[in-house]
């Protein structure tokens, strides 16, 4: 299995013309290995995605007659790689493909990858936050949110709501590289961050900041967070490898699910960077949190996303997007 981690849509075209493949939203047959090419771009290369990365280490996209790459493409490319035909699909949030399609994409849902909330607020160890008063905790603080429109700045403006917290009250900091939270929290320009694992665990282990002082995954439940997003047309006109992908997929997620000392290893394998006091810790808290529970996505969790994005404010569509329009559940095994 061939995997190529590119860092610009320039890199992506060079490396199609390079291979004499096509990354087409439809995708492209090898005629070499009579394999059919698809590029799934990711916003980052992220623990949550370890059932993607199974179904490709373990052979599961190949026996299903696909040759899939991944591309990471950051502060929303990854999405603009499919609008673009650069990329057959995207793994990430649901709503930024209703963002699109409020501004006249057809982007659909068509498998969960992470179906909780992968995402955790915390403070810098020199931070005081008392739990039973967060918004006066919080009040006046710097934090770093992620990229704007981004799946964790989206919730985390929602949570503000829920909390009682104006974000007025707070200096917000977009980051649009995932992981620069570090950074900005030890140089002391951000006393909290929302983040991600496994620069969560990261940060833990460096003494940079806290235990999460809010552990998203459990304040939204059943949440869809990260699925894989198609152009609408390729489901009518290459049904056959839009259900081969999921159905490997969905082994891929068996596989997280049932074989932890497994997935452990491939977790050392994406992420050779990563010690073993982090990643180990990391996979622990994605499987007490329940992250993984299947490929299929309830009615409920995106509805929930779109009710997020929408109290964000950067869903703006008059209730334009619905459930239906934008998950298509009839390709899931």
């Amino acid at each position: 299995m061939k995997k190529t981690v590119l860092s610009t849509l320039a890199a992506l075209a060079t490396v199609a013309v390079l291979s004499g493949c096509s990354t087409s939203a439809a995708g492209e047959t090898s005629s070499s290995a009579e394999l059919t090419k698809i590029m799934i771009a990711e916003p980052v290369h992220s623990v949550g995605y370890l059932p993607l990365y199974a179904a490709m280490t373990n052979g599961y996209f190949e026996d299903a007659g696909l040759d899939v790459e991944i591309t990471t493409l950051t502060g929303g490319a990854h999405v603009n790689a499919v609008l673009s035909g650069d990329a057959w699909g995207f793994v990430g949030g649901p709503e930024s493909g209703a963002i699109a399609n409020a501004k006249g994409a057809e982007l659909v849902t068509i498998a969960g990858v992470v179906n909780k909330a992968n995402i955790y607020w915390t403070a810098a160890t020199d931070v005081e936050i008392d739990p039973d008063d967060l918004a006066g905790s919080l009040q006046g603080k710097s934090i770093a949110i992620g990229r704007h429109g981004g799946s964790p700045e989206i919730i985390s403006l929602y949570l503000m709501e829920q909390f009682g917290i104006d974000p007025a009250d707070m200096v917000i900091t977009n980051n649009d590289q995932s992981g620069s939270e570090i950074a900005l929290v030890e140089a002391g320009k951000a006393d909290i961050a929302v983040t991600t694992e496994p620069v969560l665990g990261q940060g833990i282990t460096e003494g940079i900041w806290t235990e999460p002082i809010v552990n998203v995954p459990a304040e939204l439940g059943d949440f869809a967070y990260s699925s894989i997003v198609i152009d609408s047309k390729t489901t009518k006109e290459d049904p056959d490898t839009v259900k081969a992908f999921t159905a490997a997929l969905d082994k891929g997620m068996d596989f997280v699910l049932t074989d932890k000392e497994g997935t452990a290893k491939l977790a050392v394998t994406e992420f050779p960077t990563m010690t073993a006091d982090v990643l180990q810790p990391t996979l622990d808290r994605a499987y007490a949190d329940e992250l993984w529970n299947g490929i299929d996505i309830s009615d409920e969790g995106i509805q929930l996303d779109l009710d997020v994005s929408r109290a964000a404010g950067l869903l703006v569509d008059d209730g334009k997007v619905t459930v239906e329009s934008l998950l298509d559940r009839s390709f899931m095994p």
